[in-house]
């Protein structure tokens, strides 16, 4: 059964739950409620409803319970999604190995979901982004999606959240054989461990995606940190694995972060690998403009971003 909540309510229920159990961030409460942080991203975003059973995990004394405005079958939306779905229509070209896929992959991996229902005859690919941080890094990934595979995606906004969505089997499908951690434990692809540039831009996609870059020392502004979260330990080790193989001095996994601080690492990774993600890029700018210009591929001539790799 699915709750369907007044329009900002299932997010106060999330947010009030999180200080409640005094959780540091949202990946810990997906920890404590045995979720991916996906799944507690579209929840947060109220582009999915809210399961009845976290809901009585929550809240089983039912304060929110008057906030409540429908309740419906878990397949109501599977079975509308399979009678209106062209999903079967959308044939894509398969790319080459090579580090635009890597980095697409490293995408997927970070804040991506491919949704398969076979039953309803539902396959969609969706990728979640800020609607107001991201929106041009949403562009990004619509236009490396369209290079790679031929395809069109759609830039949809759902509750609280920007979606980048297509509707394909054949790219589920492609997806689910050939990206090893959609549906196991990670494992590298040879073509990609093996190619430095493949790993470097497979570490940018989970960096943009999955990771973040602050100040050390409100005293040093040349102190940055960047680190990396996830809860799946098979990403958190491939990703330890990937910058020690290109020569980085990662830290040991504390609480499901890896980090780079060393200043020679963090200078290294802004001038070898950068962000396209322009959230990234913007936080840099603020909290040390020093490095900013240190970014492959920042701005061309007129000032325009340009992302890494076009």
């Amino acid at each position: 059964m699915r709750l369907i909540f007044k329009k900002g309510k299932q997010l106060e229920f999330l947010l009030h739950f999180k200080e409640s159990q005094n959780a540091k961030n949202w990946t810990d409460l997906a920890k404590l409620l045995h979720v991916s942080p996906n799944a507690l991203k579209e929840w947060r975003y109220e582009t999915a409803s809210l399961p009845s059973k976290i809901y009585s995990q929550i809240d089983p004394s039912g304060l929110y319970q008057h906030w409540i405005i429908e309740k419906r079958k878990n397949s109501w939306g599977q079975s509308l999604g399979g009678k209106n779905s062209l999903s079967g229509r959308n044939v894509i070209k398969i790319p080459t190995d090579s580090p635009r896929l890597a980095e697409f992959f490293g995408i997927i991996l970070g804040d991506g979901n491919v949704y398969v229902n076979k039953k309803y005859g539902a396959y969609q690919i969706r990728i979640a982004c800020h609607p107001i941080q991201e929106r041009e890094y949403a562009s990004f990934i619509s236009d490396l999606l369209k290079e790679l595979f031929d395809l069109k995606p759609s830039l949809t906004r759902r509750g609280l959240g920007l979606y980048v969505c297509i509707d394909s089997r054949e790219l589920a499908d492609y997806l689910i054989q050939n990206l090893p951690g959609l549906k196991s434990s990670f494992s590298y692809p040879s073509w990609i461990i093996n190619d430095s540039e493949c790993l470097k831009s497979f570490v940018r996609g989970l960096i943009d995606t999955d990771g973040s870059i602050y100040r050390l020392s409100n005293k040093n502004p040349n102190t940055i940190r960047i680190s990396f979260k996830n809860v799946d330990k098979s990403f958190l080790s491939a990703m330890h694995k990937a910058l020690l193989k290109l020569g980085f001095h990662p830290s040991k996994l504390i609480y499901g972060n890896i980090f780079l601080t060393r200043k020679a690492d963090t200078g290294r990774y802004l001038k070898e690998i950068g962000f396209n993600n322009t959230k990234h890029r913007k936080r840099l700018s603020e909290i040390a403009p020093s490095y900013s210009g240190q970014i492959p591929g920042q701005t061309d001539l007129n000032g325009e971003t340009k992302y890494i790799g076009l």
